[in-house]
């Protein structure tokens, strides 16, 4: 295979070892489910003919199938795929794949949409980076849509750093612009904002929306799931959420933002 992720060994041992399948469980991370696929659903048109790759344990797949949408979800961890199948079963429009972002087994112009939620987390060096965005919109038909998530430098600073305590591990790994290093061992990358965007400069594509999918939602964890929030504040909060997550003065910290582009 003459593109394949290096470090794939590292990341099979974190999600072999991780309940990925619980991470939208509590309510201050289901913040980035829902309100991703509000904007997945925000773009898709009847019909639409769906790719997910880096599906995890299936959470959006499965909930798009479900919508009526015939999906393919393409993940590169056995453990993770196992459990996707086993969550899919009687779903006969998903269709799952073992698979890496870096050489997808699928013809140019194939899908209608195609959701790269994951593979952007993992990779680093600028070759494997470029490598995954020009095979998300390979595989994707003209005019159709590609999302990206990804993570921002200041909310592993601010999330890890300060509210898990993990300061005085981050900082090696710190430059002096406040970026944060790529490194393999620390299992996930992260960008400043403007610079994911310029990956996409000589992209045959459009830009449509960058998301904060999950605004202050993890900084606000201990609140939110500790019992201080009541489920009808929570839902207000949600509401409020969506009507801010794509001002620039709302992103940033966001544990995770997502890119939104159009297949020119």
């Amino acid at each position: 295979m003459k593109y394949a992720n290096k470090y794939k060994d590292i990341i099979v041992n974190k999600y072999d070892n991780y309940k990925e399948d619980e991470r939208f469980n509590r309510k201050s991370q289901s913040f980035e489910f829902r309100t991703t696929l509000h904007y997945i659903q925000k773009f898709l048109k009847k019909g639409s003919k769906i790719l997910e790759i880096g599906a995890g344990t299936g959470r959006y797949s499965i909930a798009l199938a479900k919508m009526g949408y015939d999906v393919v979800a393409v993940e590169l961890v056995e453990s993770n795929l196992k459990v996707l199948r086993e969550n899919s079963k009687g779903l006969n429009n998903l269709i799952s794949y073992q698979g890496d972002v870096l050489n997808l087994q699928f013809e140019d112009n194939t899908f209608d949409m195609v959701l790269c939620l994951g593979p952007m987390y993992h990779l680093f060096n600028k070759r494997d980076k470029n490598r995954a965005i020009s095979e998300t919109i390979r595989v994707c038909k003209p005019k159709g849509i590609c999302m990206f998530a990804y993570i921002p430098h200041t909310s592993i600073l601010w999330n890890y750093g300060v509210r898990k305590g993990g300061l005085s591990h981050l900082a090696y790994a710190l430059n002096k612009d406040g970026s944060i290093k790529d490194t393999p061992k620390e299992i996930f990358n992260s960008y400043f904002i403007e610079d994911f965007a310029k990956q996409f400069q000589k992209t045959n594509t459009t830009f449509l929306k960058n998301v904060a999918t999950d605004g202050l939602a993890p900084l606000m964890r201990d609140y939110i799931d500790g019992g201080k929030m009541s489920d009808e504040n929570f839902e207000l909060l949600y509401k409020l959420h969506l009507t801010t997550c794509e001002r620039l003065d709302h992103q940033g910290y966001s544990s995770h933002m997502l890119y939104i582009c159009k297949k020119n």
